[in-house]
């Protein structure tokens, strides 16, 4: 599927890069919420996007074949690594030899990310089936019109916030009626089927979780060990009805962000994810029950971001008396938000100070190309226009602007439409 995703690319407008666009029509993340519930036998909710095609859904077993549906999201897991990983484990390293032991009825494929490539907005359509444009959840850190703010999304804090979670309840907003859309939990359990959530005990309790989790029974975790131990545990426990399980994991994404995909610790640290891994299949695999879908995912990869003063809006203050506030979205995907009269004079200082590097795009333009989804403007989000400001800003690969406060620490990123970005694994595997 590498081929057809390949030949998705486009020259990126008027610039000169091309961009990997995301797909909502079954080659992409937003087709599992629909797809659990084929594999599951319910109804997916109205507004889910299509599930997978069918050469996919139904390349292990019929839809409706399944009792346990699980989903192991490995955040920042993009395909470029995992190809690796697989093959220095085919070429007999000891680190990568779990990823060799999946059971006979397996499947490798490559999907789509979302755009912004982002966590939180991936997660929200995992939760909800709805696409970017519907859910309104499209970055990082999302300017919310009616609260004055750029938003955490992760957090549900002011953007500018260092610590906390959630202090935008005391300005009124409220998780459980944030979203457009129903999630996904509260749909399978009027069906029948329970849902369960790992997660990392930093995050439970996280604005995002607390939006997305409703009605799944959270388990807590601590580590890889911790993670897999707990979730064989689970499927070893007799169920009166179908259940959803969703496994969260963190540690390689973090490490990512603070030293670089391509760190020796981030190698480590996904070898010890491996091996816990491997444990976990040789236990279902003394225990196989066909009824039990594995399914491995990533929200997005990774692409180095080597912290560099010319990337700091901050130091440019020609370009910020342009604009009428900082950027929201992603550092690799800027939305911009100008100063009346400052649109010529913006646009001549991006391409004066960082020619070639930025391909600007009106926001119009950004939205009829369907990057954010489009099935009609009766279905976008109400905020949606608002959120998104003048412009979006389009980096070449490893570039991007940086508008916090803080000093920036990051050396890898993601939210960009570039391949290492956009293309993410998926491993099917019956137990």
């Amino acid at each position: 599927l590498t081929t057809r995703l390949d030949a998705r690319t486009r020259p990126a407008f008027a610039g000169t890069q091309r961009v990997y666009a995301p797909d909502y029509n079954g080659l992409g993340l937003s087709a599992l919420p629909a797809s659990v519930c084929a594999w599951l036998g319910v109804d997916a909710p109205t507004h889910a996007a299509p599930p997978l095609e069918t050469r996919l859904l139904e390349a292990l077993a019929p839809a409706g074949s399944f009792d346990n549906v699980a989903l192991l999201l490995v955040d920042g897991l993009g395909l470029d690594l995992l190809s690796e990983v697989i093959q220095r484990g085919a070429g007999g390293d000891p680190d990568w030899r779990a990823w060799g032991s999946f059971p006979e009825r397996s499947l490798l494929a490559a999907l789509t990310s979302l755009a912004p490539s982002t966590t939180a907005t991936a997660l929200t359509t995992l939760w909800t089936g709805a696409l970017p444009a519907e859910h309104g959840v499209i970055g990082y850190e999302v300017f919310l019109k009616e609260y004055s703010l750029i938003a955490n999304m992760l957090t549900l804090n002011p953007a500018s916030f260092t610590s906390g979670y959630q202090t935008l309840l005391q300005a009124g907003l409220l998780p459980e009626q944030f979203l457009p859309v129903p999630t996904l939990g509260p749909h399978l359990a009027a069906q029948g089927v329970s849902a369960h959530t790992f997660i990392h005990h930093a995050i439970a309790n996280s604005g995002l979780s607390s939006m997305l989790h409703r009605g799944s029974e959270t388990r807590v975790i601590y580590t890889a060990s911790d993670l897999f131990y707990n979730f064989n545990a689970l499927l070893e426990t007799p169920a009166a009805g179908k259940r959803y399980i969703y496994l969260y994991w963190g540690g390689i994404d973090e490490l990512m962000h603070r030293y670089g995909p391509r760190d020796e610790r981030v190698l480590r640290e996904l070898a010890a994810f491996s091996y816990h891994l491997g444990r976990f299949l040789a236990d279902r695999a003394a225990a196989p029950d066909g009824r039990t879908l594995f399914i491995i995912a990533a929200d997005h990869g990774h692409i180095a971001t080597p912290p560099n003063p010319d990337y700091t809006l901050r130091s440019h203050p020609e370009l910020l008396d342009c604009l009428a506030m900082l950027p929201s979205g992603e550092a690799r995907l800027p939305y911009v938000f100008l100063r009346p009269g400052r649109e010529e004079r913006f646009l001549q200082t991006v391409e004066r100070t960082w020619p070639g590097r930025f391909t600007p795009l009106r926001t119009e333009a950004f939205l009829s190309a369907g990057l954010l989804g489009n099935r009609g403007e009766a279905r976008e989000h109400p905020g949606l226009r608002s959120r998104l400001g003048d412009w979006v800003m389009l980096p070449e690969p490893g570039d991007y602007w940086y508008f916090g406060a803080k000093p920036n620490h990051l050396n890898g990123r993601h939210g960009g439409l570039s391949r290492t970005e956009m293309l993410v694994p998926l491993l099917l595997s019956v137990l």
